[in-house]
């Protein structure tokens, strides 16, 4: 890549927010805001340019995505900063983009919503090996995405947008166990949820492997806005819990308290029972119209595929302790996190009972030892949950 325009502007589809030079190593420089259109700048960089750089960092594939290095060296970047800009930070969550000054480019050419497009990274970081023949992508070739597992966005026959995602490791248990939360919400007759499926894989030494699929819940007229994004309009005090704040920005927005604590109260008892261990920031999201602004309400749940203790040995199972798991969320303390609900009826414990736990029997490191292991832990959170649910302070007991 060589040539690369040092100004562009950041688009909201058509709307020009700001001109910026940016670096090939994706280093902003003299931002010039549209005062004009203030409202259109991303949420997660209006309160100064120190955290709209972050707001773009945080645009960019991470580094640490497994099979980004020679992903990138096969495609001839030098770095996942210089892959954003080829692309024109496009994505499949939300609306903006980068159009490089001096050029005349429209949403409607560019965008990967209606467009086709190759999600060539994708495709190498899922299959290292693959044949991919550069001649026939189109001008961009991918669009952005979070997260450390590698992911392929894929248009389907009917023009839906989907992404399938792979593993870490051998085991295909983060795979399996967004099926399983897939078959938690289906119980639940609980509807804003992301159904996940599986898929067949290639995987490195040339055999099938298993990952999952989920379709995009957004478009033209839906983005999403992480709650990661939100909470940098705020100033924030170290150790402090973020749900408050959460809580008191999507209420600003125009957001309902009952529409709020309804979502979060079941995402926090269904991540409780799955022991979802990564609920951060960037895996809750409100969703918005690009053109008027105006909140939808929350994104479906996703992402949920590092529960059910998928990074503990079948041994490390034997001596896990319920009240001590920590997480990634609002505070750090899971159990603790059950003092955010108001609702405690919201799931239907006897309905969560009844998942079947044979989805594990797909995954290659079972044998047949591990399953009873993670059905009886599942069990012990669901009599937690009850006990709950019966007006237990549990969290109490236990500091």
């Amino acid at each position: 890549m060589n040539n690369l325009p040092t100004q562009y502007f950041l688009m909201h589809k058509d709307i020009k927010v700001c001109l910026m030079d940016i670096s090939e190593n994706g280093e902003l420089r003299h931002i010039r805001r549209n005062a004009a259109v203030a409202e259109h700048f991303p949420i997660g960089g209006q309160m100064n340019d120190i955290k709209f750089h972050d707001w773009w960092r945080d645009r960019a594939i991470p580094k640490t995505r497994h099979g980004v290095k020679p992903a990138l060296q096969k495609l001839g970047y030098s770095s996942t900063n210089s892959a954003l800009l080829d692309n024109l930070a496009l994505s499949l969550t939300d609306c903006y983009w980068i159009m490089p000054f001096g050029e005349d480019i429209s949403w409607k050419e560019i965008n990967l919503f209606t467009n086709d497009f190759v999600d060539s990274f994708g495709e190498l970081t899922l299959n290292p090996t693959a044949e991919i023949d550069l001649r026939k992508d189109t001008k961009f070739n991918f669009a952005t995405s979070q997260g450390e597992l590698q992911k392929k966005w894929c248009i389907a026959n009917d023009g839906r947008r989907y992404m399938i995602k792979g593993n870490f490791g051998n085991s295909y248990q983060q795979s399996l166990n967004e099926i399983f939360a897939t078959e938690l919400h289906k119980k639940q007759n609980f509807s804003n949820y992301t159904t996940y499926n599986l898929v067949k894989l290639r995987t490195t030494d040339g055999s099938d492997g298993l990952g999952c699929m989920s379709y995009d819940f957004c478009g033209e007229e839906i983005e999403c806005i992480s709650a990661w994004e939100l909470l940098q309009t705020q100033k924030l005090r170290q150790n402090q819990s973020l749900y408050h704040p959460f809580r008191d920005i999507c209420l600003s927005l125009g957001m309902s308290q009952d529409d709020f604590d309804n979502f979060i109260d079941y995402e926090i008892m269904t991540d409780y029972l799955l022991t979802n261990t990564d609920r951060h920031m960037n895996n809750i999201a409100i969703m918005r119209n690009p053109d008027t602004l105006k909140i939808l309400g929350f994104a479906p749940i996703y992402d949920s595929g590092n529960s059910m203790f998928y990074n503990r040995s079948y041994s490390q199972l034997n001596s896990v302790r319920l009240d001590k798991i920590e997480t990634h969320s609002f505070i750090k303390s899971e159990t603790q996190l059950l003092s955010y609900v108001h609702d405690r009826t919201l799931v239907d414990i006897d309905a969560a009972a009844e998942i079947d736990f044979s989805i594990y029997e797909k995954d290659i490191e079972e044998n047949q030892i591990r399953i009873p292991r993670l059905k009886e832990l599942y069990m012990r959170k669901i009599e937690s949950l009850k006990s709950f649910q019966n007006g237990n302070d549990i969290w109490k007991s236990h500091y």
